[in-house]
């Protein structure tokens, strides 16, 4: 059982470093929508597919710390 609890402790650890690359993702897409106004955000299909990544990635972040309350502290 012990290999199972050093297996669960570098799965964690890795999922703490993907939540931190989901956040830091997250931000940077809100930083390059915040320069640009709804209209471009619909007219312009690059902005379109950054808000829907940016949507995508906030679902998983929400996921991760719903099921990992802890995974904030990570």
């Amino acid at each position: 059982m012990e290999n199972y609890q050093m297996l669960i402790g570098v799965v964690m650890e890795k999922l703490g470093q993907t939540y931190k690359e989901l956040k830091f993702h997250y931000d940077s897409l809100g930083s390059v929508l915040a320069e640009h106004s709804p209209e471009e955000r619909k007219q312009v299909p690059e902005l379109t597919t950054m808000e829907d990544l940016r949507e995508t990635y906030g679902e998983l972040i929400r996921t991760l710390e719903d099921r990992y309350p802890g995974i904030r502290g990570l």
